[in-house]
């Protein structure tokens, strides 16, 4: 299974079979070139107009409930009015994405993702997004293998937030090598060993 990253929150999750976008959005509204529709499952962590994208030959996902597309299998909860927080199983490896949350998770929610291999998770912005601080303090909670942080600050990002240093200070991290496609393997998974990765937007 691969991860691949475009910005903000939007990732494109892909194995030999499947591809799965996370949150694409439009360039004219953040800055950043945004990615390409074409994929089997496209998820949005908010509600959206579905306009165009529901013509597209797509399975559109973007709220609470229970999918099964092509063997991955997709959970979603409420976390508050209009935002759907995700657990998406693909390869035997689940994987946590809580989009552009902006408060810390009920324990509810903790629960359910208490067994994640994998978390996507904002870190860039006190204000309407977690802090730096309010995202490590979950990331303890719920102990991933794997944490890939987003929504940080980017070169042409309309958007104010905070520079990436501030949360991998926050995480103790001095030096980071970042990549441009993260392979995972179940395999190769150590929860004991959590690695912070961070991905170069494509």
């Amino acid at each position: 299974m691969y991860i691949s990253w475009y910005g903000q929150s939007s990732f494109k999750i892909e194995n030999k079979n499947t591809s799965v976008l996370l949150d694409p959005f439009s360039s004219k509204e953040v800055g950043l070139r945004g990615p390409n529709l074409k994929s089997d499952i496209v998820i949005f962590s908010k509600k959206i107009n579905k306009g165009k994208i529901s013509e597209r030959d797509i399975f559109l996902i973007d709220g609470p409930g229970e999918y099964e597309v092509k063997n991955i299998f997709i959970y979603g909860f409420s976390f508050e009015e209009k935002k759907t927080i995700y657990l998406i199983e693909i390869d035997q490896i689940k994987i946590g994405y809580l989009g552009e949350i902006n408060k810390l998770l009920k324990s509810e929610i903790i629960e359910k993702l208490s067994d994640i291999d994998l978390l996507i998770i904002p870190v860039g912005n006190k204000k309407t997004l977690l802090s730096p601080k309010k995202a490590m303090e979950l990331i303890r909670e719920i102990k991933p293998a794997i944490v890939i942080p987003s929504c940080y600050r980017l070169p042409d990002l309309q958007i104010p937030l905070e520079p990436l240093e501030k949360f991998l200070k926050e995480a103790g991290i001095k030096n980071f090598e970042p990549v441009n496609r993260l392979k995972v393997k179940k395999t190769e998974l150590e929860k004991e060993k959590m690695k912070i990765i961070v991905l170069n937007k494509r």
